[in-house]
């Protein structure tokens, strides 16, 4: 059974994408192909590719995705439209009226062009920090922007679902202004219909935050009217956890996955989506940047580590709860 069995049956298991091995890289495909019915462009869709050059949209790396999914029957969610770290470095030397129209119209042109193809968006990524503040940032000059994303994005496709990201669960004053942020916008009218928790977190810090934050940040979004959707999951291995031995090592990050999985089923989330599934081309957190952290289901020769067995016995649990409960 492959991790995309629909258990249960809306259930999306997801994967960012990197271009480069989907289209080089055989087995790179065939395992995209036949364990996740979520894909997610990593990088290939942000304003800062996207918009490379004045009025030029690179859509190239982008398509090829899109195209893989509907050609293998996957939902896309579309990644990521206004993030903080996401420009392009002619962009700095715009006026903020100019900065509006481009983001705009990257805006318009991005999901109008995958109308019917991306069957949500992040929208909005990282927009508050720790304190509880909004987040200074390029866009941030743009008056009223986090609105005007959201609004953008509903106009160019109705149909599809909006979703705002961020991470570290365990900033409660984050957490609390990302609750009155969401309300704000369901107050206003606004289309906003699931927060995405980006969940790279070392193992044991993992286990702390599935277990201590988890269950109530997902709860609070749902009585909310939210739907919560782990949208970045890693869990690296960093010394000195790193330096056990391999099967010791592996069954802990195992633990970790497979923990995670069955909390997120338990909880009603709609969605699971790791960032990267190889340890052969996957994104390093940051400030570690450690390439020996192995964070994937998937060893870098593509082989399936204890981490996806643990996720896949979760998702067989869940079947055998429900064939008893039906």
């Amino acid at each position: 059974m492959p991790l995309k069995d629909p258990i249960p049956p809306n259930f999306k298991i997801g994967t960012a994408v990197h271009p480069e091995p989907l289209k080089n890289n055989p087995r790179y495909r065939q395992i995209l192909a036949t364990e996740f019915n979520l894909l997610i462009p990593e990088n290939a869709l942000k304003c800062g590719w996207v918009c490379q050059n004045p009025n030029t949209y690179h859509f190239r790396s982008g398509d090829r995705i899109i195209e893989f999914a509907q050609q293998h029957n996957q939902a896309v969610r579309g990644h990521v439209l206004c993030w903080h770290m996401s420009y392009a470095p002619w962009m700095k030397k715009l006026t903020t009226l100019e900065l509006e129209k481009v983001l705009r119209d990257y805006i318009f042109t991005t999901v109008e062009r995958y109308k019917g193809k991306c069957y949500a968006w992040d929208v909005l990524s990282e927009a508050i920090d720790d304190r509880g503040y909004p987040r200074t940032s390029i866009w941030s000059a743009i008056e009223s922007y986090i609105p005007k994303c959201f609004q953008w994005a509903h106009q160019a496709d109705p149909d599809a679902q909006l979703f705002y990201i961020d991470y570290r669960l365990q900033s409660i004053p984050r957490w609390n202004a990302i609750g009155k942020m969401v309300e704000e916008l369901q107050q206003s009218g606004i289309a906003i219909d699931g927060v995405g928790l980006q969940m790279h977190h070392e193992i044991f810090r993992s286990l702390g935050i599935t277990t201590l934050r988890l269950p109530s940040v997902v709860r609070y979004l749902q009585k909310l009217g939210i739907t919560a959707h782990l949208s970045e999951v890693s869990i690296p291995i960093y010394p000195p956890t790193q330096y056990l031995p391999e099967t010791a090592k592996y069954d802990l990050q195992a633990n970790a996955y497979g923990q995670l999985l069955k909390t997120a089923l338990d909880l009603k989330c709609q969605s699971f989506s790791v960032w990267g599934f190889s340890d052969a081309c996957v994104y390093h957190k940051p400030p570690q940047r450690d390439k020996n952290s192995t964070p994937c289901l998937f060893d870098k020769d593509f082989q399936p580590k204890a981490a996806y067995q643990a996720a896949l016995a979760s998702i067989e649990k869940m079947k055998e709860m429900r064939n008893r409960n039906p």
